[in-house]
């Protein structure tokens, strides 16, 4: 017990103990307790509100997609004979392959080919 002599540590800085928070993976509690220090005015933690905001998933309309079931089907079936190459491949079927990424997708891009491609190294 303390007595009234002895001087308490000092108080750590909010931003310092949200980082804190989130190196000891208490995420979710560093994001309760930034948004109660912005209610309260205090905008030392407006930086830490921005990286803990909750991660955004959009989806583009109207575009392709390819049936990575029948992809990954492709990959397994096909791995030994495009090993350490880049493969374009759309519903299971293969596209186009190159040893250099950029102009496999040079190809695709002249093609009308690379929207919706799933493209994969086989390593």
């Amino acid at each position: 017990m303390r007595t009234v002599n002895e001087a308490l540590p000092p108080p750590i800085p909010p931003a310092e103990h949200v980082r804190r928070l989130v190196e000891a993976n208490r995420v979710e509690e560093a994001r309760r307790y930034v948004q109660e220090l912005l209610a309260q005015g205090d905008t030392s933690v407006e930086g830490w509100a921005k990286v803990l905001r909750p991660p955004r998933v959009l989806v583009s309309p109207g575009r392709a997609r390819s049936d990575f079931a029948a992809d990954y089907a492709w990959l397994r079936e096909n791995r030994q004979a495009y090993l350490d190459r880049w493969v374009a491949l759309q519903d299971g079927k293969l596209l186009d392959s190159d040893v250099a990424l950029r102009a496999l997708i040079e190809r695709l891009t002249e093609r009308g080919q690379i929207e919706g491609a799933f493209v994969v190294q086989v390593d």
